[in-house]
């Protein structure tokens, strides 16, 4: 079956979400919040090339997840040691077993 989506996630990553906050001195004193592991496909979305005027170094994922995922424009993925940022959430009504995310990989 092409749409299989129990055989494709075969990698592991864990989310976590940044949770903002202020200090006494109003300095930023946000951390990571882990929202808990979930199984994923992984591949390459593109490398590098040009964006607008702008070259793109930084290398871009496509992560599927099982629906619903517990994520968010201010969330992370860590996966294989890699920080994963995800840039958008993309769902699609033909198949709502699913939800994709392009990512960029970061430093942490």
């Amino acid at each position: 079956m092409v749409d299989e989506l129990a055989g494709a996630l075969n990698q592991r990553v864990a989310i976590e979400t940044w949770v903002a906050a202020r200090d006494d001195a109003g300095a930023d004193a946000g951390h990571w919040q882990a929202r808990g592991p979930a199984y994923a496909a992984v591949v390459p979305d593109g490398g590098g090339g040009v964006a607008g005027e702008a070259r793109r170094s930084l290398r871009r994922w496509q992560v599927t997840l099982r629906a619903p995922a517990v994520v968010s424009l201010t969330s992370r993925l860590i996966w294989n040691g890699r920080y994963l940022a995800v840039l958008a959430i993309e769902t699609d009504p033909r198949l709502p077993d699913r939800v994709r995310l392009r990512c960029e990989g970061r430093d942490a």
